[in-house]
């Protein structure tokens, strides 16, 4: 069982026949990982470098969720959205059971309350890299607890994951998976990049989120087509100021900050079973504005906001083979849209998947307030990454 110290980012296996813990050590240029036998302090709930720890990742493994992107650009939202969605949909409701871990309800009931109000979460200010008391950035909780000296990323700030415990209703095997939204801006910078993300090295999933809006030609398509309401969204230059230029430049700083961190060979492609990677295209309701072939698989109708509820469902696949359909349609839009961005993810992670997510299902107003709270996509992500988790498809 692999478990991470989401403090330290220390990793940690346990043997259940020798009822042991063991260090996990990654070792230089790819080679295998060796282990050396350690202690955990069950009684204190602290790991081996004496870091508080959320007790149920020493029940089950954990998997960490990494959502890379950068400001404004719905990574926060994505993620209350997502975790909403995978605890309210019937069809997943019948395969898999999910629950907050207690020391992440807090958090997490405070962060769904506010969209169910539909209320914007709160928006990133510029990164400080100061060590100081523990504040709130996109809304997601960070933390200033230095790492253990030694470690790949010590002396780091980090952002404070959400933890919920997935159990298989047809196996009884359960997952931690730890939600952390990994920062994108500022990633020109290496070294700043490092401080707000260490997570990144420990993630098995890394989720780059692209909005709809990077193309500013339909970006000013989109301006004319739009409603009041859209209008309104469309004008805020903060909400739209993603450009193509800074995305690749993220997504390379990103794959060189995480082959560092792994001590990965620069010569391989970084694939799974090591990390799974998908690109979600964010705020794809404003994609009903643009007339493109694809858009009838990709996009909510038209007509999504206008009531909370709809006949045809969260615009989820849930079929896995629907779901690779519909992210090789998604490639193919953003080929069009933005081909740039495709390339950089190809290059180097040729594995990507696609899904289009609208977190909210419309656009912010000006008051920082949405007129519904409609998730479009939010599922498909996480019924892809369920599947691609062993330990859930094993009997316990």
């Amino acid at each position: 069982m692999r478990t991470v110290c989401l403090n330290c980012l220390n990793e940690f296996t346990y043997d259940r026949e020798r009822n042991r813990w063991y260090t996990v050590i990654r070792q230089r240029n790819g080679g295998h990982a060796k282990q050396i036998e350690t202690y955990f302090d069950k009684l204190n709930l602290r790991c081996p470098n004496g870091c508080e720890i959320d007790p149920v990742i020493l029940d089950h493994p954990t998997k960490v969720i990494g959502f890379v992107g950068e400001s404004a650009s719905s990574k926060s939202h994505l993620i209350v959205s997502m975790i909403h969605s995978m605890m309210n949909d019937p069809k997943l409701a019948a395969r898999f059971s999910f629950i907050v871990s207690p020391k992440s309800a807090s958090l997490w009931t405070a962060l769904e309350a506010r969209l169910l109000d539909r209320r914007a979460l709160d928006a990133t200010g510029p990164r400080r890299m100061a060590m100081e008391p523990t504040r709130h950035l996109d809304g997601i909780s960070t933390s200033t607890q230095r790492q253990t000296q030694g470690h790949t990323w010590a002396g780091l700030e980090q952002r404070k994951p959400i933890l919920v415990t997935v159990y298989s209703v047809h196996t009884a095997s359960a997952v931690n998976l730890a939600f952390v939204d990994v920062a994108g801006e500022d990633i020109a910078d290496g070294a700043v990049a490092a401080r707000v993300s260490p997570h990144l090295a420990v993630a098995d999933f890394l989720w780059f989120v692209v909005p709809s809006t990077l193309n500013k030609q339909y970006l000013a398509l989109m301006r004319e087509q739009a409603d009041p309401d859209n209008q309104e969204s469309l004008a805020n230059t903060v909400e739209h100021s993603q450009t193509v230029g800074r995305t690749t430049l993220m997504i390379d700083q990103i794959a060189k900050l995480w082959r560092a961190a792994n001590s990965y060979p620069i010569q391989l492609p970084i694939e799974p079973p090591r990390v799974h990677v998908s690109t979600i295209v964010a705020k794809t309701d404003l994609l009903s504005l643009i007339d493109l072939p694809e858009l009838n698989m990709v996009a909510p109708p038209s007509n999504w906001s206008d009531s909370p509820v709809s006949s045809n469902g969260a615009g989820n696949s849930y079929d896995p083979v629907q779901i690779v359909q519909r992210s090789e349609i998604t490639r193919n839009l953003v080929r069009r849209l933005f081909p740039a961005v495709d390339s950089a993810l190809s290059i180097h992670f040729p594995w990507n998947m696609y899904f289009p997510v609208s977190a909210v299902g419309c656009g912010k107003r000006g008051n920082g307030t949405y007129p519904v709270f409609k998730p479009y996509g939010a599922a498909d992500p996480v019924v892809y990454m369920l599947d691609m988790i062993e330990e859930l498809r094993a009997y316990r």
